[in-house]
């Protein structure tokens, strides 16, 4: 009972405020004479101007995303690339006066959903969220002034573009044309085919997708997770705070009459309740405690059969995790992501350091880094088990790919002798849909099969053309031949007017604001400290490293 009630002594915020002041100075202190070397270099300049490294790296992680959705594919020259466009787009943004200014981030990240709380903005919602994807506050907000002036370049950008009419006409047509069209389905024949392939090209296929199998550094553990039940015995809640807690939770505890109105709960029927809730939360803090204390005091020289022993004390088997990423879910543990931060922050050589413990709802995790694997890309041989199955899907693909389109010009060469689509496509044992007639912007009200993907198919073909492939599904694909077009409803094209031309600008938007960054890239005086490739990808990545543009070179 020492230990739990010196743990509740070490919760007083007076106290922590107290040491958190210290601590505070301590760091200035010791930041005002240190300066990591990665933060003093530079990642290359735009017109003299330097930009740090650590500046590059944020927009880097900007671009490839945080988390789960972190694109680890895309190669590293083509993210760079991308990073240096964004970045001189900003620096024009900022010299004609288009940056973003404070109000302006504030007023962005202030009207965020998931930082919102029961009352509006939430700043400890905030922190949270951001310290959860590896992002401080003035992290974050640098990201959105970036992506301000980004905004704001590209809507300038969108402004000169032009929208013709002869376009526009064309697109409604499309749109509200009439199209009488026939099909046939082609099969993947190859869907459960054994490909051949050889060692040449399962070698190959690696070697175009070698980035695809790249691995982040990953841990794995030993660990024991020890019930939080097994400390329940050991604490007891006074009555004063399960009246206090009633009433700060209030709004909690209320239900719904037969008047449609709200009442509160009576105590004495929610008392067990916040009784077992309560009880749960100090036996958190007591198993906590409890397990620091057994780890790092009794056990401190049990040597290596540390976690032996403290299985067998807590009665609970001791398990060895698989090779896991950080940013990984771990359905196998509670708290996945400060499980994880903890087993990447062990370091088995120092005492203070070799174990984590994890603070679950139902369990209380000691863990023991068991081995650690670095980043890098696995050899051909140690992923043939993930890529035979991978490159026998895509040489699957491949070989549908063309048979249909070797199909299609068959086809197209029979009709150009004369057939009509139906006899040609018996010709090729092919079965032929009867006639169906229907408009893109009606096919929501028309129900038949595939009829979103016909329609989309046929809306930039004429009379007697024939489209290309339609996939439909991994094992099916189409061919839509067109037998008739006849104007549509003029009332309804205009009615669509503005809706098509706001879609038409959107996705020339995208393409025009793409070459607008590589354009404006290039007014500017760039020099990368880490060369870049012409932009196709395919250059031998360097091991990383940055050298600063500004040293001198050496002497050979």
């Amino acid at each position: 009972m020492f230990i739990y009630h010196f743990n509740r002594l070490i919760r007083n915020r007076i106290l922590w405020g107290f040491f958190a002041i210290i601590i505070a100075i301590a760091f200035v202190a010791v930041d005002s004479c240190f300066q990591s070397p990665q933060d003093a270099q530079s990642a290359g300049t735009i017109n003299g101007k330097r930009i740090p490294y650590d500046q590059f790296e944020q927009t880097v992680r900007a671009i490839r995303g945080f988390g789960r959705d972190r694109d680890n594919e895309t190669p590293v020259s083509v993210v760079d690339r991308r990073a240096w466009e964004q970045i001189a787009a900003r620096q024009t943004a900022e010299k004609n006066g288009m940056g973003a200014v404070d109000d302006e981030i504030r007023s962005v990240w202030r009207e965020v959903p998931g930082f919102q709380g029961p009352n509006g903005f939430d700043i400890n919602r905030y922190r949270m969220m951001l310290a959860e994807q590896g992002l401080t506050p003035a992290m974050h907000e640098s990201l959105v002034a970036h992506q301000l002036a980004l905004m704001k370049s590209a809507a300038l950008v969108d402004s000169a573009s032009w929208v013709s009419p002869m376009e526009l006409n064309d697109e409604l047509a499309a749109m509200t044309d009439r199209f009488t069209v026939q099909t046939v389905t082609i099969s993947n024949r190859f869907a459960q085919t054994e490909m051949r392939l050889s060692e040449e090209d399962l070698r190959k296929f690696y070697e175009e997708n070698k980035d695809s199998f790249a691995l982040p550094d990953r841990v794995a553990v030993r660990y024991i997770a020890i019930p939080v039940s097994n400390y329940l015995a050991h604490v007891s809640v006074p009555e004063d705070d399960l009246l206090e807690y009633y009433d700060s939770h209030a709004d909690t505890y209320t239900r719904t009459t037969t008047n449609n109105t709200t009442e509160p709960i009576p105590f004495a029927e929610v008392r067990d309740k916040i009784l077992a809730e309560l009880q749960l939360e100090e036996a958190r803090y007591c198993a906590s405690t409890a397990v620091t204390f057994t780890i790092y005091g009794k056990l401190a020289d049990a040597g290596d059969n540390a976690m032996e022993v403290a299985a067998k004390q807590a009665k609970v088997t001791l398990k060895t995790s698989p090779l896991f990423a950080a940013d990984e879910t771990l359905y196998w543990a509670e708290n996945s992501k400060e499980f994880a931060d903890a087993a990447f922050e062990l370091e088995p050589d120092r005492s203070d350091s070799r174990f984590g413990i994890v603070k679950g709802d139902q369990f209380i995790y000691v863990i023991e880094r068991k081995d650690f694997s670095a980043a890098h890309t696995p050899a051909y041989e140690d992923v043939l088990n993930d890529l035979r199955p991978r490159a026998q899907a895509k040489a699957r693909s491949d070989a549908f790919q063309d048979y249909v389109k070797e199909l299609r010009t068959e086809l197209s060469t029979l009709m150009e002798q004369g057939k009509s689509f139906a006899d040609a496509a018996k010709a090729k044992t092919l079965n032929v849909s009867t006639s169906l007639t229907c408009s893109v912007n009606e096919v929501q009200n028309q129900s038949f099969p595939n009829s979103f993907s016909i329609a989309y198919g046929a809306m930039s073909l004429q009379k007697g053309e024939l489209s290309e492939a339609i996939p439909t599904s991994t094992t099916q694909s189409l061919l839509v031949y067109v037998q008739e077009r006849q104007p549509g409803d003029a009332l309804a094209a205009e009615m669509m007017r503005a809706q098509v031309r706001a879609g038409i600008a959107r996705r020339r938007s995208s393409n025009l604001f793409s070459d607008w960054l590589t354009w404006n890239l290039a007014q500017q005086d760039f020099n990368p400290a880490r060369p870049l490739s012409d932009g196709d990808g395919d250059d031998d990545e360097d091991d990383g490293a940055f050298t600063d543009p500004d040293a001198p070179a050496e002497k050979e």
